[in-house]
């Protein structure tokens, strides 16, 4: 076999876009798919092949290098799948293609509609050449090989690969001690690489710059009021203290890098939400994920679910009990700390009902398939307190179809979009919090929101160029639409033209006076004068679990009688009673560094 690199390599024409890519676009992966084939006759000649798919982003385009009977490399011609998600799925499975010679490969979890289809693709590639794709499936199954000389003898177990668990983990590493971080998905990122990354923090540099007062005691009433005055004010209080800090670890050691502007989020008092690279979680996920394979203390499991947690004679827990799903191999761990940091339920129909029946399966959900609860069920099995379960929280502006958050959405944020429904009418205050928001939706007819911007709104801003992958994906599915007038852009959704004509002449009317007298909208208001018009179309869908394991500010995980379990910590999503009844957007961010880092310095002062 050739020994041309593995690696899938990104030729010409390829756009491996940052922008989110969560919309399906076209045919579902391994449906139509189309391929061709070009090379040098004779014996065992490199010959080119190329084939096609859809994925989340459109178009996946290969090209399939054989050498005689065998495939030497296979080459991303195309492909606008999400950054860190989709595209690490690919190079997974490239990766086994190449080295096994096979297409019995599995989708990878986590990245399942990217991989299959990329797999979809190859086997056209394949089919193209004169060999038989289905041949090729009936080989030897190659699964990702587990990490080879895995001790299981370790100082510090950290379950859940997202941004706290990589937080907890970098620090406890950093602090020298032997660390191994579990992934029960074939990818990391958990629902931090999902998200658009923001983060609040308060007396940030572009605050600074911009003249802007905040303080710490302002985010924290922003988030207890936010929620409700239901978390816990201690717990609030740890995380806006040391939002600064986090900040500027993730910028420094994580080598994050921050857009030049702000976002204001709903409930907010003041702006205060920095951006990461590409305006979304994956600026920050794939910048930790390479500082973590820089660290020789560090190993990361992916594929390996945590089953149990253990403890000794006296309580305490000193190891946990796990199992690598690709390869069947269990793991029985030894050590002297675990740090929880699965995420939460969202993605979990059956917990979600157990503890609010409102949130049934009529409700999709923007989370990570991996976010099931798993931490909460392990720990609540040796004593550990659930708090605040019942508080789950939708994201207003998410796709109707699929339940996926809309980057394209972020005009509302951005605040060049006023919200809509049916009869062409406004219905809340965009800058309101999300379950505000949420609930005004529910009532609309068909329970469903528009948001209407223009092209002049559209340019202000860089949604277009980051997320082009999901705008396409809209107007494909008719989910968003382009018109040069008012009443063109409504026509495809039935919305009353007439009528939003007149809502937007009182809009304009109000951001000319700089006074909303319907809502009170808060932040820059910002008129839709003129065409090329845009409408989209969302509802809610499930975004965050409030409640979780209790802990205090050392980030212990308690029982029901209010004590720390010995060696068990918890961060991130994991963790409840902090947000209250509903959580503020780019609060989650600021809280898994704060937590997380907090969890793996104190998990790593135990061993």
């Amino acid at each position: 076999m050739s020994n041309l690199s593995r690696r899938n390599f990104i030729t010409g024409g390829a756009l491996a876009a940052i922008g989110g890519t969560f919309a399906l676009a076209g045919c579902a992966p391994g449906g139509k798919s189309e391929s061709k084939g070009a090379g040098v006759s004779g014996e065992g000649a490199a010959q080119s092949w190329t084939g096609a798919s859809n994925g989340k982003g459109g178009a996946v385009e290969v090209e399939v290098i054989t050498e005689g009977d065998t495939i030497a490399r296979i080459n991303l011609i195309k492909s606008r799948e999400t950054y860190g998600v989709g595209t690490t799925g690919i190079d997974i499975v490239s990766d086994l293609i190449v080295e096994h010679q096979t297409l019995n490969v599995d989708t990878v979890s986590g990245a399942t509609v990217s991989s299959m289809a990329f797999l979809s693709a190859v086997s056209s590639a394949i089919d193209a050449s004169g060999m038989k794709s289905s041949e090729w499936k009936k080989r030897d199954k190659a699964v990702p090989a587990a990490p080879e000389n895995l001790s299981t003898d370790v100082d510090i177990v950290v379950v859940g690969a997202g941004g706290a668990g990589y937080a907890a983990a970098i620090t406890a590493a950093e602090a020298g001690k032997s660390v191994v971080l579990l992934e029960k998905l074939g990818v990391v990122g958990g629902d931090t690489i999902l998200s658009g990354g923001a983060m609040a923090v308060p007396n940030n540099y572009f605050q600074i710059r911009d003249g802007i007062d905040d303080s710490v005691a302002k985010m924290a009433e922003d988030m207890i009021v936010g929620g409700d005055n239901v978390g816990d004010p201690a717990l609030v209080n740890v995380i806006c203290e040391g939002a600064y800090s986090a900040m500027e670890w993730l910028t420094f050691e994580g080598c994050v890098a921050w857009q030049p502007y702000q976002r204001f989020f709903g409930g907010h008092s003041i702006i205060r939400a920095l951006v990461p690279e590409g305006s979304e979680g994956s600026g920050i996920i794939c910048k930790l994920e390479k500082r973590a394979e820089e660290i020789k203390k560090l190993v990361v499991c992916r594929n390996t679910k945590a089953d149990e947690l253990v403890q000794d004679a006296s309580g305490a827990v000193v190891g946990l009990k796990a199992t690598n799903t690709a390869t069947g191999d269990t793991y029985d761990f030894k050590c002297k700390a675990v740090v929880l940091a699965t995420g939460g339920f969202g993605a979990n129909v059956d917990m979600r009902k157990k503890y609010n029946p409102e949130m049934d399966e009529s409700i999709l959900s923007t989370d990570s398939v991996g976010a099931t609860g798993d931490g909460h069920v392990m720990a609540e099995k040796i004593g550990a307190n659930l708090i605040d379960m019942q508080y789950i929280q939708t994201y207003p502006t998410c796709d109707t179809q699929t339940g996926a958050l809309l980057y394209v959405g972020n005009m509302r944020l951005d605040n060049h979009a006023i919200c809509i429904n049916k009869e062409g009418d406004r219905f809340v205050e965009e800058m309101e919090r999300r379950d505000v928001i949420s609930n005004a939706i529910k009532v609309q007819t068909d329970g469903i929101g528009y948001m209407l911007f223009n092209q002049t709104g559209l340019d202000a801003t860089d949604l277009a160029q980051l997320h082009a992958a999901e705008m396409d994906g809209l107007f494909a599915r008719d989910q968003l639409t382009k018109g040069e007038t008012i009443a063109e852009v409504c026509e495809p959704f039935g919305i009353d033209a007439a009528e939003l004509e007149k809502t937007v002449e009182t809009w304009n009317g109000y951001c000319k006076d700089g006074k909303d007298l319907d809502f009170n909208y808060r932040a820059t208001m910002n008129p839709i004068e003129g065409g090329p018009y845009y409408i989209l179309a969302y509802k809610p869908s499930v975004h965050y679990t409030m409640g979780g394991l209790h802990i205090d500010p050392e980030a212990h995980v308690l029982d029901g009688a209010g004590a720390p379990i010995a060696g068990l910590f918890a961060a991130g999503e994991q963790a409840g009673h902090k947000m209250g009844t509903n959580r503020l957007g780019s609060c989650s961010i600021t809280d898994i560094i704060v937590f997380g880092r907090i969890a793996g310095a104190n998990a790593a002062a135990l061993a």
